[in-house]
């Protein structure tokens, strides 16, 4: 599976899970729910860290910069 996950987008992902993992440790998230909210935290943290996430996949999402090749005056001017 190749890239689909752009840097601002990994950025989000990152400090999301930070949070999440912040709650869970002071206990403002506890039980089951603090179990399903740690799942979500490392799933957000290794698709940021991998640059791959699989529900973007699924939806035709891609935000990362594809290079693409940039053009000279002489490319414009048709020489």
């Amino acid at each position: 599976m190749e890239k689909n996950v752009g840097s601002g987008d990994r950025i989000v992902r990152i400090i999301i899970a930070i949070v999440l993992g912040c709650l869970i440790y002071l206990g403002q998230i506890t039980g089951t729910a603090a179990t399903i909210v740690g799942v979500i935290a490392v799933l957000l943290l290794l698709s940021a860290l991998l640059s791959r996430c699989l529900i973007y996949k699924i939806a035709g999402i891609d935000t990362t910069m594809k290079e693409s090749s940039y053009s000279t005056t002489d490319d414009r001017a048709g020489l």
